[in-house]
């Protein structure tokens, strides 16, 4: 079975307590406070970004920027985003020591956010001091800018050093064909090894760490799909720049985001569902297995209040 975890569960029964979840821990809440932080930090974080691809001297990196852009973001959304880009390409190191400043303060912030978030999803309260969750969250902000920097690395130079190796062997259409054929299914592992690693680390609880899971799936399933229809019903039904002039892309970026954040937070819903339906699993508000006397609690944006509640049933392994 690819999902252990899942075995003796009715999946019907997982997504309807997760999306029950979902909303009892007013996750929409945090979707909306994660994209608004998303937004605030994108701009600083790029300026970071970029500025440090300086000095890395990475061929064609903002090309391939704007290219992955194109393939992800709404089209007005790019509205907004190109102009930066054109910017910050004509930009020097300078940018670097501001841009680093700025865009790990902003970024890390909605990383804390990220961490209470799913804190409310594993129904726990938050243990860790805070003289130890604002080095963590900066090394998280490091830890996603460095997947963000491979990812572009790997898009950016994979295609030049496949041609390399192709003309060493005499197959350069073999390998071009090749390359079309895996860098999305590439792209895909690294989503969901990003997502895996995002659950594991930022909870306040102990668990094992999976490559893939239910809700990392369930995530990079519903992102894409959800995408693809947000980017289709702007382009032919919604006209944003009608509704709200000058600001128009700035509210495609928002609600965007918005649906990011949402996908992200139901899959970890889904995982901690399943966490306290298994038989092996631990209990709401437990952090380790066997945990004496857990406080479960509701948190909301960060504040944690205790509450009492009826013992969850478990689903029995068949």
């Amino acid at each position: 079975m690819i999902f252990p975890d899942l075995r003796g569960l009715p999946l019907h029964r997982v997504l309807v307590r997760t999306v029950k979840e979902f909303l009892d821990d007013e996750m929409s809440t945090y979707a909306s406070a994660l994209a608004y932080q998303m937004l605030f930090s994108l701009f600083p974080f790029l300026l970071f970004l970029i500025a440090l691809i300086g000095f890395l001297h990475l061929p064609d990196f903002f090309s391939w920027l704007r290219l992955q852009s194109e393939l992800v973001l709404p089209p007005q959304a790019l509205e907004q985003v190109n102009p930066v880009i054109d910017q910050l390409q004509q930009s020097k190191g300078g940018l670097l020591s501001v841009g680093i400043v700025i865009a790990l303060w902003t970024a890390s912030a909605g990383v804390r956010l990220m961490m209470s978030a799913m804190n409310a999803a594993y129904d726990v309260p938050e243990g860790r001091p805070v003289w130890k969750r604002f080095p963590l969250s900066i090394i998280y902000t490091v830890g996603i800018a460095g997947m963000l920097l491979a990812a572009a690395a790997l898009m950016v130079l994979g295609p030049q050093v496949m041609e390399w190796i192709a003309s060493q062997v005499g197959l350069e259409e073999a390998v071009v064909v090749v390359w079309t054929i895996l860098r999305w299914p590439a792209i895909i592992i690294l989503m969901m090894v990003a997502v895996a690693l995002i659950y594991y680390v930022m909870p306040d609880v102990k668990q094992k760490f999976r490559f893939i899971t239910p809700g990392s799936v369930l995530a990079v399933v519903v992102w894409i799909v959800a995408s693809l229809g947000f980017a289709y019903y702007v382009k032919t039904f919604a006209d944003y720049n009608a509704m709200y002039g000058s600001i128009g892309a700035i509210i495609v970026l928002l609600l965007y985001f918005y649906i990011s954040a949402a996908v992200l937070l139901l899959g970890a819903e889904m995982n901690a569902v399943i966490e306290h339906m298994s038989a092996e699993g631990k209990d709401p508000g437990e952090k380790t297995f066997n945990e004496d006397n857990p406080q479960q609690t509701v948190t909301v944006l960060g504040h944690e209040h205790p509450v009492t509640s009826e013992p969850q049933t478990r689903e029995p392994n068949t």
